[in-house]
């Protein structure tokens, strides 16, 4: 099989830059100042060697001399400093954009993506480009630099300058690794990201590591994650070894032309012993100047591998939350028109569903596991979106219809309740409006039943929850999500075994909280508590992606042994 070609594209990393509105004033600012020092740093080596000649008592030279080298180096401390702050804002401005990218990227194109190597790309891949502006204007400098100094020689000799030419070619072999380095830092980034993934994944397992004995096969697979790392920088480190000698090779090349033709000037009387003393001290600078060009190139190419993930992350079209029409319509029944759905490995989730969710009632999904229920809810609350068929909102596609006015109007519950960092207090007011008052929060827990987990909690509210809700039982994290799914009071409820980390004590008490908020609101349970379906307006039983029946329970019971086994197998 042919090896696909790495398509090394400037575009989604000039886009990236773009958004970022990057400082360029400040930069410009750097440069000038950088081009101004140079300027007068250029003039240097003519009077270092008038110095050196014989004039080392001429007061004036030994003045000027003196005086513009501590001006350099003063002028040089500050710029220093002005140019690493722009680079970190830089760096902030850049992290914004990628990080405003990715949560306002639909579901469908997260997907393609594990979170945790995120955390890689917004941190270590974004300060990659703000690297490459830097290299930009450094390579500009550097530019300037060299044909000025090749101007100055050309003033004191034409034909050393001609014979310069000898770098050009130096120059293009060395430059010639840069476009390996491309793909090697590509490589490197990649593998960083997946070992971030992995080690989050299996710190945040470890107790899970520890039960299966599993120690011995994740340092294994450790292993095998840091392995890629190190192979990826070797093949870096190869290129820079074989482009050292290239690069530093036209160091000889330039010192070679200015002792060899600079000696026979010399010996000739076509030049004098201060012009040899200037040419040599111009020679380092010319000899610099190519090698800081193809060490910025190769610098620049390494960062355009290394921000080519992030470049094509902020790429990515973002949602579009303003559609054709508000959702500030009449109530209307909601109905999945032939919907068939599938996630990121292809494989159909939903396959030609159709049902019917009356408005103001409840409506129960039920079926065995990986018949497609969660998936329709995520439909409903349109963290995606259908790819064949429709979801409607009475006669309205829910397509033209505001995303953001859509989904602040649905309250989800789902089973794993995910918690975020903070306490209590942050989770359960998280996403609800700041002047919803003390009492509304107070009612939300004591209908969750939080009030009892606050009681064994010695900060009560401001209790932390650590990370993902590490310091609480699924039960309390579940109680918590349903507090702020009641605080928030939404006109549609969406429950994924709202109550399945429950207790029978605790879920009867919820659930009685439950069914007070469903009564008059359009509601989608999916369930297997039968005191849920039983009580529903509505059943539609499900089987391999597929609806299979609907009507109401003692309807299904009675029509359909497919449900009525189903049923059956839950009183056990």
């Amino acid at each position: 099989m042919k090896k696909q070609k790495t398509k090394q594209e400037w575009g989604p990393f000039l886009r990236l830059i773009k958004a970022a509105k990057v400082p360029w004033g400040f930069y410009v600012l750097n440069i000038v100042v950088n081009l101004l020092m140079m300027t007068v740093y250029m003039f240097m080596p003519q009077v270092a060697g008038q110095i050196m000649a014989g004039e080392i008592f001429n007061p004036t030279l030994i003045v000027i001399y003196v005086a513009v080298s501590l001006g350099i180096m003063l002028v040089m401390l500050p710029s220093t400093l002005f140019d690493t702050w722009v680079n970190l804002t830089t760096d902030k401005r850049m992290r914004s954009v990628v990080w405003r990218k990715i949560i306002h990227l639909p579901m469908k194109s997260l997907d393609t993506m594990p979170p945790t190597t995120l955390v890689s790309r917004v941190t270590g891949d974004t300060s990659s480009a703000s690297y490459a502006i830097s290299y930009l204007f450094q390579m500009v400098t550097t530019i300037y630099s060299l044909v000025g100094t090749l101007i100055i020689v050309a003033g004191i000799n034409v034909t050393m300058v001609l014979l310069m030419a000898l770098l050009i070619p130096c120059i293009i072999l060395a430059s010639i690794p840069s476009h390996y380095m491309h793909n090697a830092e590509h490589k490197i980034r990649t593998a960083t990201a997946d070992y971030t993934n992995f080690l989050a994944e299996r710190l945040g397992s470890l107790k899970q590591i520890k039960a299966f004995i599993a120690e011995e096969k994740e340092d294994v697979r450790n292993l095998a994650a840091a392995d890629a790392i190190c192979k990826a920088n070797i093949q870096l480190a190869i290129l820079d070894i074989i482009s050292q000698p290239l690069t530093y090779g036209m160091e000889a090349v330039v010192q070679g032309i200015i002792l060899i033709y600079g000696g026979y000037l010399l010996s000739s009387g076509k030049l004098t012993s201060a012009d040899i003393v200037t040419l040599f001290m111009y020679s380092e600078a010319i000899s610099n100047g190519a090698i800081q060009f193809v060490f910025f190139w190769q610098n620049l190419k390494k960062t355009q591998g290394a921000a080519k993930t992030v470049g094509t992350i902020a790429d990515m079209a973002p949602e579009t939350m303003e559609r054709k029409r508000s959702f500030a319509i009449p109530d209307a029944d909601i109905r999945l028109d032939n919907v068939s759905f599938a996630y990121d490995d292809g494989k159909k989730v939903l396959d030609g569903v159709t049902m019917d969710i009356p408005k103001g009632k409840v409506t129960a999904i039920v079926g065995p596991s990986g018949s497609g229920k969660s998936t329709v809810l995520k439909l409903l609350e349109r963290l995606y979106e259908p790819q064949d068929g429709r979801l409607l909102f009475g006669d309205i596609d829910a397509e033209d219809i505001h995303l953001n006015e859509w989904r602040a109007s649905f309250g989800m519950v789902p089973q794993d309740s995910p918690l975020l960092f903070g306490t209590v207090r942050d989770n359960i007011t998280y996403g609800v409006d700041e002047n919803t008052g003390e009492e509304a929060l107070q009612i939300a827990i004591r209908d969750a039943k939080v009030d009892e987990i606050l009681a064994r909690m010695p900060d009560g509210l401001e209790t932390d929850v650590g990370d993902v809700g590490s310091k609480l039982s699924g039960g309390e994290k579940q109680r918590i999500a349903l507090a702020r799914m009641m605080i928030r009071d939404p006109e549609y409820l969406l429950l994924d075994e709202a109550t399945s980390s429950l207790d029978a004590l605790n879920e009867n008490a919820v659930m009685d909280a439950l069914n007070r908020l469903m009564k008059g609101r359009t509601t989608v349970v999916v369930a297997h508590n039968l005191r849920t379906i039983e009580n529903a307006d509505n059943i539609i039983f499900m089987e391999n992606g597929k609806v299979v029946d609907s009507g109401t329970h003692t309807e299904l019971y009675d029509s359909n042994a497919t449900y009525r086994r189903y049923v059956d197998l839950q009183k056990k």
